[in-house]
């Protein structure tokens, strides 16, 4: 019985390369002295009367036909180097023999391979995997829907891999999961006129014209604070209004550039050019805003002496504005100071006056008319409370009591020491008092302890000894008839009191609401607000209003759309350029002929460019001209716009070319099945599919696809290098997910219900889970860091989280999160001591040396295996480890077993110190000594984990051969051939050359013929089994 193989040159198709008398020429010169010794070893049971194995070697008694039965005769070479065949039982070759046939046979393969070294291989239309269908749209919608899980499950062919074009057939009821699937996405889609096509994690299903139009405003609303909010000035934070204005002064007097001045003063250069433009113009009106603008342009020029010194004046004069400008705001709660009171304003209520009057003898109480004239400018103060340092008084009360008191003093017989004092002091109490309950207008009486005051006026008091703060109670003279004009402000104050024919900065505003006055004078401070938002959220506010903006705001600390645009970089104007054409398309109720032209010329560009990116090239004008033409029937059907984009989604999602790899998928015209055809070069477009489906499993991205539109990409320097940039890219991982994990089997370990979960509790979803994230992570960081193939069997690290290190009972990993630790002293390193690896080769309830053994010398090491022979007994469950390896002893003591358990045996008896779940262990449940020994036939002995790395480390050359044979195999998607036997050559020279690195196989791959050609001959489908 022959084997089945894994070697190189096997495929499951045939391998056509020429005609019936090429073969012979091939062939012919010596098969005439071997076929003689095959049919008298050989045919008896592999003969037609007998097919052992299903291989009738007499069949081929005339014509070994090399070239279509390659598979066979190097499985052939095999047995028979292996000793396999003849069986113990028949007559065995004689040396001389043995040489002859391995000699016939070798040379014939050599022959084939060199006849044919480079041939691109069978063409057979390749359907993405189910894998590689959900990246694609991954990539393609930035969400990862996972649709793929509906689809039947993708088997394995060719070297092992579910890429293989053999094995990819495809069914009318997968078409149908195809179109579900499409639809499903399709449904998850906004599609705007300026942004385009945008996927949701949730469906978003059909939309009216008002959630169209709220998609719109809300999207760019919330962009505008989203992108402006980390470059405006933050509550609390210095805005540095003194320095804008003394570079605002420069860039008028001394004529510097203001972008020299931002730089040197470390000044953000919009805020600069709006505090410019702010300053400089005339507009908008604001007499609020004027008491920034008029001081700042009645600065002094520089000394005529010192031009290019700023005049000490300057300084003063800008340190006062910005002082009245603060003065506005709560410097220690923004948004809750005058500013934002002044809204509120209503004339209703009393607004009282406070003043810390500590260690002062008087206070001013100021009254102002804000400039506009004073009518209606009448206030009521209808009482003043002054707090002492001990307690407190009634102002009215004091003075009265105070005014009896100073009369008694003074006409007291005899005389006081100090009469004149008194006097003066008595007069300045009673001039104080005379204001008291007298109106401005003479007709109206008041309470007598009621000041009335008519802006602009300043009334000074008298304060009692000991007074630390005063407050009097304001409010607007309602009876008065004028009222309706009222603008008033009052305030009290220490100091010198300011101009109370102007504004006063920093006090509120009062008058009677719903009137004229107030609305001119609101309308004239809010022009102010909006140039100085008193706290965050409102800057945030002023840039958002741009939405709805024709020409940029005057807010000094803001940003106009082309201000935005250079602080955030191209790309982000771009996007803004998108929203704002959303905008303008979805916001009117009715559009106009050219803006529906614009409308519909918009969805169709988007729907070009998805398709595009779909099907990994530029749309053939034709092409265009369908999907454009398929968008208008669907509006003339009664569909939306966005809903006849959608379904044109679904009809990009469904075609062969986004289905199909490129460089598989038939070009009419262009193809023949004639012998002997050269190669096809792949268009630099179907190169940059191939690479990116061999890396990533995905569509190309933006860089490889602009190698590919400017053709650099078939220069093999600018292909290299773009290799090897994916390669350092996160979506690498591909490889360590499908190539690794379906080669060594851990591909879907996070399911596996392999391990008896009553026996061995500790085999939790949630450790199945971290060791299968053990092996990606340490393949992919194989790729993705270029290491050296070797250290995938001989590396001494692994990748760990506290969990999983804790149930390898490696020490000092905290924390859920995975990093690479060093575990060669826990007998660990690389993939023989992962727990996927360990466990998956194991019995639920036992370890097995052999599916271990078998695991590393077919699938690391890449020898072939057969099938163990017919009535072989099963091993008596529940076997412990001594008598296991007693148990397989006897197997190999049948000469037809030992063939076999001779190879693999001794490999498992070393991971005999792993338990079915992986953890380490030096005795078994029972308390005997583990016996990790192998030992090979040659001699070879090892023991443990340790002694394995040595010996693959010694064999390291037949390791990085296989890894290489299985790399070459997924990244064309098809078997391994004979042709193939120059390349695998040169990767095993380049590998040496380049240190063990996984690069040197990718780079000489991706440069080869077969990688860089396909076949001249037209690509065949395969067919549903």
């Amino acid at each position: 019985m022959f084997p089945s193989s894994s070697r190189p040159f096997l495929i499951l198709f045939a391998f056509a390369v020429g005609c019936g008398s090429e073969r012979a020429a091939l062939a012919a010169p010596d098969w005439k002295t071997i076929e003689p010794v095959l049919s008298a070893k050989c045919y008896s049971c592999h003969g037609g009367e007998k097919t052992k194995g299903e291989i009738d070697l007499k069949a081929l008694a005339a014509d070994p036909k090399m070239d279509e039965h390659f598979e066979l005769w190097d499985r052939v070479l095999d047995t028979v180097e292996s000793g396999e065949m003849p069986p113990p039982k028949a007559e065995p070759l004689v040396p001389v023999e043995e040489e002859r046939i391995t000699a016939w046979v070798t040379g014939s393969l050599d022959a084939l391979a060199a006849a044919n070294s480079g041939d691109p291989g069978p063409v057979t239309m390749r359907r993405l995997t189910n894998a590689e269908y959900d990246r694609s749209l991954r990539d393609l919608t930035g969400r990862d829907y996972r649709l793929a899980k509906e689809f039947q499950t993708d088997g394995g062919g060719g070297e092992g891999f579910s890429n293989t074009g053999d094995v990819l057939f495809l069914s009318p009821a997968a078409l149908d999961k195809y179109f579900n699937a499409a639809r499903q996405l399709a449904d998850h889609a906004t599609i705007m006129p300026g942004t385009g096509i945008v996927f949701h994690e949730s469906r978003i299903g059909l939309r009216g014209p008002e959630q169209f139009k709220a998609h719109a405003e809300q999207g760019l609303y919330v962009w505008y604070q989203q992108k402006a909010a980390p470059h405006l000035p933050a509550d609390l934070e210095d805005m540095r209004e003194g320095d804008y204005l003394l570079a605002c002064w420069k860039h008028q007097h001394l004529k510097t550039p203001l972008d020299v001045l931002a730089k040197e003063a470390g000044l953000k250069l919009p805020f600069l050019q709006n505090w410019w433009n702010l300053v400089s113009k005339p507009d908008p009106k604001s007499r609020f805003l004027d008491l920034v603008r008029v001081p700042w342009r009645e600065l002094p020029a520089p000394d005529a002496a010192k031009p290019k010194e700023v005049p000490a004046a300057v300084t003063t004069r800008i340190a006062q504005i910005e002082a009245d400008l603060l003065s506005w705001n709560n410097q220690k709660k923004p948004g809750s100071g005058v500013q934002r009171r002044q809204q509120d304003s209503d004339g209703i209520r009393p607004y009282p006056m406070d003043a810390f009057v500590k260690g002062k003898s008087q206070v001013h109480l100021c009254f102002g008319d804000i400039g506009d004239g004073n009518a209606g400018d009448i206030a009521l103060v209808t009482k003043i409370d002054v707090k002492l340092e001990k307690g407190g008084v009634n102002y009215f009360t004091w003075l009265e009591k105070t005014i009896g008191e100073l009369k008694k003093q003074v006409a007291a017989n005899p005389a006081p020491a100090n009469p004149d004092e008194l006097k003066k002091r008595l007069v300045s109490l009673e001039t104080a008092r005379g204001l008291f309950g007298k109106h401005p207008k003479p007709e109206r009486k008041i309470e007598p302890q009621v000041l009335a005051v008519a802006a602009p006026k300043v009334i000074t008091l008298p304060l009692p000894p000991g007074a630390v703060s005063l407050r009097a109670d304001t409010k607007l003279d309602y009876e008065n008839p004028e009222v309706d004009q009222a603008t008033i402000q009052w305030t009290a104050t220490t100091e010198t009191p300011r101009d109370v024919t102007k504004i006063i900065p920093g006090v509120l505003t009062i008058w009677k609401i719903q009137t004229e006055a107030a609305r001119r004078t609101m309308g004239e401070f809010h022009v102010f607000r909006v140039a100085f938002p008193d706290m965050f959220e409102r800057r945030l506010e002023e840039v958002a209003r741009n939405l709805n903006r024709g020409k940029p705001g005057y807010t000094v600390y803001y940003f106009s759309d082309e201000q935005l645009g250079e602080v955030l970089g191209e790309k982000e104007k771009a996007t803004l350029t998108a929203m704002k054409k959303d905008w303008s398309l979805a916001g009117p109720r009715q559009l106009n002929d050219q803006q529906k032209g614009e409308f519909d010329g918009a969805m169709v560009w988007h729907l070009h460019q998805f398709a595009a990116r779909a099907w990994r090239r530029p749309l053939a004008e034709p092409e265009k001209q369908t999907l454009a033409a398929f968008y208008h029937e669907r509006l003339k059907q009664g569909l939306d716009r966005e809903s006849a984009v959608r379904e044109g989604l679904v009809r990009v999602l469904v075609s062969p070319h986004f289905l199909f790899k490129a460089e598989t998928l038939p070009a009419p015209g262009t193809l023949t099945n004639a012998p002997g055809g050269s190669d096809l070069p792949l268009s630099s477009w179907e190169l940059a599919s191939r690479l990116s489906y061999f890396l990533w499993s995905s569509i190309p991205d933006w860089e490889l696809r602009k190698a590919a539109e400017n053709g650099s990409l078939l220069k093999p320097e600018v292909l290299t290098a773009q290799a090897a940039r994916m390669m350092k890219d996160p979506r690498a991982s591909a490889l360590a997910e499908e190539f690794a994990g379906q080669w060594l089997k851990f591909s879907a370990f996070e399911e596996h219900d392999g391990v008896d979960t009553e026996k061995y509790p500790e085999m939790t979803p949630e450790l199945r889970a971290d060791m299968k994230r053990e092996v990606v992570e340490y393949f992919t960081r194989l790729f993705r860091e270029d290491r050296r193939v070797a250290d995938i069997v001989i590396g001494e690290t692994s990748f760990l989280n506290e969990r999983l290190a804790k149930f390898y009972g490696v020490p000092g990993v905290t924390g859920p999160e995975f990093r690479e630790v060093k575990v060669s002293a826990h007998h660990r390193g690389g993939l023989l001591g992962m727990g996927a690896i360990l466990t998956k080769t194991s019995r639920p309830n036992r370890t097995s040396p052999v599916v271990r053994g078998e695991f590393l010398y077919a699938v690391v090491l890449g020898n072939s295996s057969p099938p163990p022979p017919p009535n072989v007994p099963q091993l008596e469950k529940g076997l412990k480890p001594a008598s296991l390896r007693e148990a397989l002893m006897k197997h190999r003591e049948d000469q037809a077993c030992a063939v076999c358990h001779d190879r693999i045996d001794p490999l498992g008896f070393a991971l005999e110190s792993f338990d079915p779940i992986g953890r380490f262990r030096t005795a078994d449940e029972s308390g005997g000594m583990i016996d990790d020994t192998g030992s090979l036939r040659d001699g070879t002995t090892f023991k443990g984990m340790d002694g394995l790395r040595d010996y693959l480390a010694k064999n390291n050359g037949q390791f990085t051969g296989h890894f290489s044979r299985k790399l070459l195999g997924y990244a064309l998607g098809r078997s391994v051939l004979p042709s193939d036997k120059e390349l695998l050559a040169k990767i095993s020279t380049s590998i040496e050359a380049r240190e063990g690195k996984v690069s040197a196989v990718v780079a000489e791959i991706v440069t080869s013929r077969q990688f860089l050609n396909r076949r001249h001959e037209a690509p065949a489908l395969a067919a549903n089994p």
